[in-house]
């Protein structure tokens, strides 16, 4: 039996609007946590014209992510390879991933994107800065991402997927950028902003840092 293709998103595609804009039939989505990988602010993958950071993710046995699975076509796949152009795309183990739905149809083949760096000079050297900063557009895709998948899933919300989420993401810091207003990501202004500061502020492990974003 042939296998299906999923992919694992674990940043803005966890958000509908942002995920449908590159696979507009990935309107189901299933959350799960992944053991062996870790979130963090390091992808520097944008075009020319985009001077931010962006989230990535490396492999480390001791870490976890959480995130969603959605189908997809070989063809829909060359279209997200296009997206996240500078990640690898690699094959998850799925005896590493943690499903929190009842999954129907185990024969899947989990694909997921993530960075690469020589070592840790390399990697500390994409952390946020005054140049590529966090911009707040792209944290709102992915907080309101994972409220989206706390309203559908009873288990997602029972684990906190939004806390999660913050708390297993690694190197916020205070190169921060609150470009709402003109954002540099997103396409509108964000009706549930609120919402989305208060799971900040009240889950990142440095308080302090929400205090310290800049206006653009």
């Amino acid at each position: 039996m042939t296998e299906q293709n999923y992919i694992f998103g674990y940043g803005s595609l966890i958000e509908s609007e942002s995920r449908l804009r590159t696979t507009p039939n990935a309107k189901d989505v299933y959350p799960v946590i992944v053991s062996g990988l870790k979130r963090g602010w390091f992808a520097r993958t944008g075009g020319n014209s985009l001077s931010t950071t962006f989230l990535g993710c490396i492999k480390d046995s001791k870490s976890i992510v959480n995130g969603v699975i959605y189908k997809v076509s070989e063809e829909e796949i060359k279209n997200i390879d296009s997206r996240e152009k500078g990640y690898s795309r690699e094959l998850l183990d799925k005896d590493k991933i943690k499903f929190l739905f009842d999954i129907k149809d185990p024969n899947i083949k989990i694909w997921t994107y993530l960075n690469e760096f020589d070592n840790f000079k390399e990697l500390k050297n994409n952390f946020p800065n005054k140049k590529f900063p966090i911009v707040q557009s792209y944290v709102d895709m992915c907080i309101n991402g994972c409220l989206e998948i706390e309203a559908k899933f009873d288990k997602a919300k029972e684990l906190n997927f939004t806390k999660m989420f913050i708390e297993s993401t690694e190197h916020w810091n205070e190169f921060w950028a609150n470009d709402r207003i003109y954002p540099r990501r997103a396409f509108i202004y964000r009706p549930n902003a609120n919402t989305i500061d208060t799971y900040l502020k009240d889950n990142l492990k440095d308080e302090s840092l929400f205090n310290k974003i800049y206006i653009e």
